[in-house]
């Protein structure tokens, strides 16, 4: 026998005090839940769960890039031993997101009884959030006639090399020719290993490319059609990404998108008794940029 809208309510209440604390007549997601609900949104999102994760403890957290520009090992006898590094800082500016993430009532049935319910909820909770967090991050553009997306400048947008079909940076047809187009927009000194770079695009994209493959006759192209390996260009992996708009690519190492989460993550239930659902409504702060904008590209207008 399932439970009652009252039994329902009572636990959902109680799985919200379990997980967090009061401030300022809010509940404040704990640190630990904070932790995980963040984890969740991560594991939802390609780019986001590759990325680089700062816990703002303010509204504003600066992102220090450091590097040596030139050679260090000198000619002793004939050249000036010191070297000075580059440096440089990239701001987090958190603004305010809201996500109302609506759970219907038999689904939270079907997880109440377990032993773990307040995170099965942060996870449900996470992982819707951490879509709309991500779609953020990468489509944001203050530029933008969506209001969501006006809220902050994103990851496409703040890329120091943009290449355009338009233009005649790459053939729009062929995903080969974009993909080469982005590396070579990247200055050659920050490329080591290519193993620890991205392609980032669309699902038609990787798909298409997966076809390109196959078209050669080759065990890879074999393997591209009939297994969900991960393909790569020129040893670098190709990653669709649901959020990335379609004809769009980014070059990236991921290590140096970087994206911020103030602590003071918010959760508020909302009973919607004719809908037989509750909605959790998450207040949270947030913010994105890279540590250096320079190596990294997006192409855009790829049609395939």
């Amino acid at each position: 026998m399932g439970l009652s809208t009252r039994q329902l309510v009572q636990k959902i209440d109680t799985a919200v005090k379990a997980i967090t604390v009061s401030d300022m007549g809010k509940s404040v997601l704990k640190p630990e839940k904070a932790a995980r609900f963040v984890r969740a949104a991560q594991q939802a999102t390609p780019m986001m769960n590759e990325a680089r994760y700062i816990d703002m403890q303010a509204a504003e957290k600066d992102i220090d890039k450091i590097g040596f520009g030139n050679r260090l090992l000198k000619n002793p006898d004939k050249e000036e031993l010191e070297s000075k590094p580059n440096t440089d800082t990239n701001t987090l500016s958190a603004v305010k997101v809201k996500a109302i993430v609506g759970i219907k009532d038999d689904t939270l049935e079907d997880n109440i009884e377990g032993e773990q319910f307040e995170d099965t909820l942060l996870d449900m909770v996470g992982d819707r959030a951490g879509i709309d967090m991500e779609y953020l991050f990468i489509q944001g553009d203050t530029d933008s006639s969506d209001p969501f997306l006006q809220l902050t400048d994103g990851w496409n947008k703040l890329a120091a090399n943009q290449l355009k079909a338009g233009n005649g940076d790459f053939d729009a047809k062929d995903p080969e020719s974009m993909f080469k187009a982005l590396l070579h927009a990247i200055p050659q000194k920050y490329i080591r290993r290519r193993s620890d770079w991205r392609y980032y695009c669309s699902w038609k994209t990787e798909d298409d490319y997966r076809d390109v493959l196959k078209g050669r006759g080759t065990g890879l192209g074999d393997r591209a059609q009939t297994s969900n390996e991960r393909l790569k260009y020129k040893g670098i992996p190709v990653v669709a990404c649901p959020n990335m708009p379609q004809g769009t690519c980014q070059l990236t190492n991921p290590d140096n998108n970087a994206y911020g989460i103030r602590r003071k993550i918010t959760i508020e239930p909302d009973r919607v008794p004719k809908e037989e659902k509750t909605d959790f409504v998450i207040t949270a702060r947030i913010d994105d940029d890279f540590e250096d904008r320079d190596p990294v590209a997006v192409a855009e207008g790829y049609t395939g």
